[in-house]
């Protein structure tokens, strides 16, 4: 190789490197991913940039791909979702989510809450004012704390009110409490809820007027345009449990009750004793859950249809009975019904006319037209002049007496006639003493007869002025009780005469009795006994042979008093005291005064010696008496 040659390659090697060194790349980080620049092995510049770029582009393209598969995901989430709203709720699917909230309605009288979700009444609450700008009702327990806290008569827990629907292509039922309505309008007198129904056109709608110095609210259901998507069975479903709002909740129990009336008839009941339902038939003009001083109604004017009604007595101390209906209305148009919340006055039930005054319950029949056109009016009476709660039922009671004074003194007049001829009777007696044959008691009997016949004496005297007497010693055990005016009011040691007095507690319970001690309940007891005691010979006298020995009956009343009456109204107690301590004083004076026994004696003696005609029934007595010997002959 000669020497030129030699030369070029070396120029060319030096060449080579030159150019090997200058383009040698530079090891930097990687700035998308230092983890994947360090696991790789890079020998070309031109290929690096590639596989970066290549990397980029990659790694843009997962986030591209995920982000519409999830939303893809979520559509197809929600229309799974709302195929199954669809298949549980139908047309109202829509209405299904929402926010609970809550609205008030309030005027003078009332203050009612509603919650969006069912667009229901949650809570009643009775907010009239007294004279001293205090709530007029309230709660015993409030009332006797001084704690300014009005009456509820139910709360959100425990009671429910929702309309039943089926729709059309369904056959699941849609209960409206599940359902989030809209309020679409609120003022101070107005609420109106909506719940969509798969359009804009097409909702149900409820709304809720107050006007001022009123009881009721008007409720209106509206099925707007969908009458054609829902059947026609719609049930209105009504229910609470009622608080206890009196000093004793097992007293507020036994007069606790659902009441109902058909049009053109009169309210009916369920038992306010035992847990009772019944199924009513259509036509009926309204239901009312009953509490013991107030209650709520539904009422509808143009007729609600067949109905269910329950209700049970409940062992919690805060709560009375749990009541429930179930009512059939109509599926179509506007559907006018009312709620009224009320204290159960005679006066304020009277003025809503379809004869819901017998809400209260003052007995049946004669009972009841006593207490309303006899005790009402008196008690109402003198309670204006401004007296106190004692006095007036002290007035009441001589009011009363006053009335049946003619009553008591024939009472009083046959007594004393049955024990002049008692020795006579006496004799009889002791004629036919010993001898059982029908025979002998037939000769007894009419030779009694003729006695009575020959004195004068009525037997039955005595026994009717009594029964004339009852319907008024019973129409006031219905009365005070029931009697909103003795509500909250004190008497002497009595906090509240509408319930028990009580001067000792005991802290224990004795069955029957209780765990405290009624004063007013011992005093009408003794009193009760005082006077059987004062007027036993009326009872002897009438005692018959073969009969129940009254006299040790009478004696046991008075026992029994003490035992019914220990949990009962102080007011009652009192009224039927200040009647036993009047009968011991009038029958003390009728017989110091004006009953003459001698007097009575000499009438007896010139009536055995006229001659009288037998009556019809003497002389029919008297054929049997001669048919029978026969026989027996």
């Amino acid at each position: 190789m000669d020497k030129n040659t030699t030369t070029g390659l070396i120029l060319i090697g030096a060449v080579v490197m030159a150019f090997m060194f200058l383009n040698q790349p530079n090891e930097q980080p990687n700035p998308t991913s230092s983890a994947s620049q360090s696991n790789e092995v890079i020998s070309d510049g031109n290929r690096t940039e590639v596989k970066e770029f290549k990397s980029t582009t990659s790694s843009d393209s997962e986030i591209e791909i995920d982000s519409a598969d999830n939303i893809i995901f979520q559509k197809l989430l929600a229309q799974k979702e709302n195929e199954k709203l669809i298949e549980n709720y139908g047309i109202f699917y829509g209405s299904v989510k929402g926010e609970e909230k809550n609205y008030f309605l309030e005027n003078d009288k009332i203050r009612l809450s509603f919650s969006s979700k069912g667009a229901r009444i949650t809570n009643a609450e009775m907010v009239e004012l007294d004279e001293n700008g205090q709530y007029k009702y309230r709660t015993y327990s409030s009332f006797f704390s001084d704690e300014n806290k009005p009456l509820s008569l139910f709360e959100k827990e425990t009671s429910q009110m929702s309309l039943t629907i089926v729709d059309a292509e369904k056959v699941v039922p849609v209960e409206t409490s599940d359902l989030f309505f809209d309020l679409v309008k609120n003022n101070d007198s107005l609420l109106v809820f909506r719940a969509s129904a798969g359009s804009e056109e097409k909702y149900l709608e409820f709304s809720y007027r107050l006007s001022s110095g009123n009881y009721d609210v008007d409720f209106e259901i509206n099925y707007h345009n969908i009458e054609n998507d829902i059947k026609p069975d719609v049930d209105l479903k009504w229910s609470m449990k009622g608080l206890s709002t009196e000093k004793l909740a097992e007293d507020e129990r036994n007069i606790c009750t659902i009441m109902y009336r058909y049009f053109g008839s009169t309210r009916d009941y369920l038992s306010e004793m035992s847990d009772e339902e019944d199924d009513l038939q259509s036509n009926i003009n309204w239901i009312a859950f009953k509490h013991k001083f107030f209650s709520s109604i539904l009422l509808s004017e143009d007729g609600l249809g067949k109905t269910k009604i329950v209700h049970r007595n409940l062992e919690d101390d805060n709560y009375t009975k749990s009541y429930a209906s179930r009512t059939s209305i109509p599926s179509m148009g506007r559907v006018p019904l009312k709620f009224l919340f009320v204290p159960n006055d005679y006066d304020i039930l009277e003025s809503y006319d379809y004869e819901m005054e017998d809400l209260i319950n003052l007995g049946g029949s004669v009972f009841a037209w006593v207490n309303r056109y006899l005790i009402d009016p008196v008690f109402k009476f003198l309670m204006s002049f401004g007296f106190s709660i004692g006095l007036v039922i002290l007035l009441l009671t001589i009011i009363v007496k006053i009335v049946i004074m003619p009553l008591t003194y024939k009472n009083y007049m046959s007594t004393a006639k049955t024990k002049v001829i008692k020795p006579e009777m006496n004799k009889i007696s002791a004629k036919y003493e010993g001898k059982t044959d029908k025979n002998a008691a037939m000769k007894k009997q009419q030779e009694t007869m003729a006695l009575y016949k020959q004195t004068g004496v009525n037997p039955m005297a005595g026994c009717i002025p009594m029964i004339i007497q009852m319907p008024i010693l019973i129409a006031v055990f219905r009365y005070f009780p029931a009697s909103l005016s003795l509500r909250h009011k004190e008497f002497l040691w009595a906090e509240d005469l509408s319930s028990f007095d009580s001067i000792l507690d005991l802290g224990f319970e004795i069955p029957f009795y209780g765990d405290h001690v009624s004063l007013f309940a011992l005093l009408m007891a003794g009193s009760t006994l005082i006077y059987t005691i004062t007027n036993s010979s009326q009872m002897t006298a009438q005692t018959q042979p073969g009969m129940p020995n009254m006299k040790v009956i009478m004696y046991f009343m008075p026992i029994m008093f003490i035992f019914f009456f220990n949990k009962y109204s102080a007011g009652l107690s009192y009224y039927y005291f200040c009647g036993n301590i009047m009968n011991i004083g009038i029958m003390w004076g009728i017989k110091k005064f004006l009953i003459d026994e001698d007097k009575i004696r000499a009438k007896i003696e010139s009536n055995k010696k006229k001659i009288k005609k037998k009556s019809r029934f003497q002389q029919r007595l008297e054929e049997v008496a001669k048919q029978q010997q026969k026989k027996r002959r």
